[in-house]
């Protein structure tokens, strides 16, 4: 029985990250050679809540303008937030542009969803440039780009035969992923830098052999700043590459040992894909790293997640057991680091059994929001985890 795109999709949208990723701690310099860690599937769990030094709680406030389901991704403003979420069943929610202040205070929100030439069809990336929403819509391979009231200004359209997966301004150009799509029609290659004008100037790591039937939508970003560079990762890849100064180089490969499913495998098919269950390993990653720490989290075969925490300092590798709420999907949903704190999007569900395991003094409620709000409203929070060291 050929696997059921649909389920993938769900499944590759459990992995997120987040759109601003940067790392200003010099002391992280050092810490950039490439290295490998092993990710033991059989190692002891170790309690979340055991490793917290502390926690801030900010909750999105509800207004009848912005009711949200799950954040997956969301990108760090000067002043605030700006994402957008899960599709809602019924709704154009995903394709629907959020605005929130540094506290949580909801501001706007725009949706230029259509198929006229002033619209995009769904939103693969997005980003804020020079004070204007940017978005990659990939059916058609346009960025679409407008003011934050809502307001079109351009549109550019990737050559004909370029399709990207994800993409972002990189200095005068933009790097972007390919996820298995072909460059030209012929040629397949992981990553490729395009210049300002949107045409291909280089093409990064080869595949010996052309991809086959590998299903082209994916929901989370492959496309990080990192450093005054990019942060590149790959579908159903366990290794992450730092892209600065016009040179690409492995950064952090996580090394599961016999229990990464893709070890021995050629590029993806169907036919592959329908064998994940049976292997029960590990298929599915995601990563954040941090100024000292990496935080990683893996879907072995359909059944469950894995979480683990990385020391960049003295490469211990920690395996985390997480706290379960009453969400539908039970899961934490990691945004990425600011600064020494990981960013985490919480249901209100979440938040009873964090709260009821710490002392009083470890949590912190950020300006406007408060106990009562969060067990009042159905959005969900941020919250920000600085781990003891």
């Amino acid at each position: 029985m050929r696997i059921n795109i649909c389920l993938l999709l769900l499944l590759l949208t459990a992995w997120s990250c987040a759109e601003k990723g940067k790392v200003n701690d010099k002391e992280a310099i050092s810490l950039d050679d490439f290295k490998s860690y092993h990710l033991d599937l059989n190692l002891p769990k170790e309690s979340f809540i055991d490793m917290i030094e502390s926690v801030e709680l900010m909750q999105f406030e509800e207004t009848d303008e912005s009711l949200l389901s799950t954040i997956r991704k969301i990108n760090r403003l000067d002043d605030g937030f700006v994402f957008h979420t899960d599709k809602k069943l019924g709704t154009n929610e995903h394709t629907t542009i959020y605005f929130f202040d540094e506290n949580g205070k909801f501001k706007n929100k725009i949706n230029r969803q259509g198929q006229g030439p002033e619209e995009y069809i769904s939103i693969g990336s997005l980003w804020v440039e020079n004070g204007l929403v940017t978005v990659y819509s990939m059916p058609k391979s346009i960025i679409y780009r407008y003011t934050p009231e809502g307001e079109f200004v351009d549109s550019r359209k990737l050559p004909d035969k370029l399709r990207v997966g994800d993409i972002r301004p990189y200095k005068d150009g933009y790097v972007a992923e390919m996820n298995y799509n072909p460059i030209n029609d012929t040629s397949y290659y992981k990553f490729a830098k395009l210049n300002k004008d949107l045409k291909l100037e280089k093409a990064f790591l080869k595949y010996d052999k052309a991809p086959d039937e590998m299903p082209w939508f994916i929901a989370y970003s492959t496309v990080i700043p990192y450093q005054g560079g990019m942060q590149l990762f790959r579908v159903f890849s366990d290794t992450i590459y730092a892209y600065t100064n016009d040179k690409l180089a492995p950064l952090v490969h996580l090394d599961f040992k016999g229990n990464w499913f893709w070890g021995d495998k050629p590029a993806p098919t169907n036919e592959l894909l329908e064998k994940v269950e049976a292997e029960n390993k590990a298929w599915v990653l995601g990563m954040s790293i941090g100024q000292k720490h990496i935080y990683a989290d893996a879907l072995i075969g359909y059944s469950h997640w894995e979480y683990f925490l990385i020391d960049r300092i003295n490469g211990k590798v920690k395996r985390m057991e997480m706290p379960k709420g009453k969400s539908v999907n039970e899961e934490f949903l990691y945004l990425g680091w600011e600064k020494d704190r990981l960013m985490f999007s919480v249901t209100t569900s979440d938040v009873p059994n964090i709260l009821s395991a710490l002392d009083e003094n470890q949590i912190n409620y950020r300006e406007g929001t408060t106990l009562e709000k969060v067990e009042s409203s159905e959005n969900p929070l941020v919250m920000w985890v600085k781990f003891k060291e």
